[in-house]
């Protein structure tokens, strides 16, 4: 950031103590879960897949790389060092309270390969077919608050502790994007799709602290647990539909979105893309975070391949072959930079 305003909202600066347990501890979580999820994945998927020293050695790397990008995004004011918090006890406490045997029901879902066990008061004409799914084989799916206790924590451990980590390297752009075209004392507005439990809607409101943040989420459950859990001045959660967005015309300075696109399928991806364009100011940002695609990253092309073998993702393998940038460019956007980090991937559009 080239001498943002955004600089004036966080005094607090990363000590070399705060960097040093930053990574000691990131480092120490990433390679502790790795080893029981190597022993988890047989049990969802039925087939063994063994991984290479190499394969290993390059997502070690890939980590650490990550963990510097975030330390970097820190030191150049790009968000506040108190969202690199990571509650831990927090999580454990959340497997523990909502059924630590729920993990035998996934697995027993996963053998059975019924992707179709929710909960009884789901009415499944109230949502899109997609949608009605046990997507990950979480017990309930989208549909209880249970189910949205538990759900962080689950991330968390399939994705050693980066899971936010990733998330957070959708900030930067939108940082940038409002300050140069917004001051510090403008009447921001942003928009998150698919909130799911609030988690990230907390970071980005730390990162915006001026700004009136909408979250959205189809989850009626997750919007109950989110508005629960997370209550701020100027945040707000709706049940809302990403394909139909109940906002009027150019009212937002930015959209966030994260791990949504790759649990919809293609022509719904294109018409949630329509959605955030119509309720885009000119020259607004659409920031996204998602899985990585095929094509990013050669090392880890066999993981994304079979991600949606190993954990109940219906859409994913459309989507590791669709073309985000095609998408920006078709539905009204000028395509901004791609990366790729760890296993997920960043990319931005300006609405032109």
């Amino acid at each position: 950031m080239n001498g943002s305003s955004q600089d004036c909202y966080y005094q607090q600066k990363m000590t070399a103590l705060d960097e040093l347990w930053h990574r000691s501890f990131h480092r120490l979580f990433f390679r502790g879960t790795r080893y029981p999820l190597r022993l988890i994945l047989p049990l969802l998927s039925g087939k063994k897949r063994p991984s290479s020293h190499a394969y290993i050695l390059s997502i070690r790397q890939a980590m650490d790389n990550l963990l510097e990008q975030d330390i970097r995004n820190v030191k150049q004011g790009y968000y506040p060092k108190t969202i690199l918090d990571f509650p831990l006890f927090s999580y454990i406490y959340a497997v523990l309270s909502s059924g630590p045997l729920d993990a035998l029901r996934v697995l027993r879902r996963a053998k059975r390969k019924d992707w179709h066990d929710l909960p009884s008061h789901v009415h499944e004409g109230n949502y899109p077919d997609y949608y009605v799914q046990n997507f990950h084989w979480q017990s309930d799916g989208w549909f209880s608050e249970a189910s949205a206790k538990r759900y962080e924590a689950s991330v968390q451990f399939l994705f050693g502790g980066a899971a936010d980590i990733m998330r957070r390297m959708s900030l930067p752009a939108v940082v940038d994007s409002l300050a140069r075209s917004l001051s510090v004392d403008s009447d921001i507005r942003i928009l998150e799709l698919a909130c799911g439990t609030g988690s990230f809607s907390a970071q980005i409101r730390a990162t915006f602290p001026h700004a009136s943040l909408c979250a959205i989420d189809l989850s009626p459950d997750y919007i109950r647990y989110a508005q629960k859990h997370h209550k701020a001045p100027q945040v707000s959660f709706l049940n809302a539909n990403c394909e139909s967005l109940p906002f009027k015309d150019e009212c937002f300075d930015a959209v966030i979105c994260n791990n949504l696109f790759h649990e919809l399928p293609a022509e719904v991806r294109r018409q949630v893309f329509k959605e955030v364009h119509r309720v885009l100011k000119c020259q607004a940002i659409f920031s996204i975070t998602d899985s990585a695609q095929l094509g990013d990253n050669a090392s880890i092309k066999s993981s994304i391949e079979n991600f949606s073998k190993d954990f109940y993702e219906p859409y994913h393998q459309n989507y590791i072959q669709d073309d985000l940038g095609k998408i920006f460019e078709q539905c009204g956007f000028l395509l901004g930079k791609s990366q790729t980090f760890l296993f997920s991937k960043t990319i931005y559009g300006e609405k032109v």
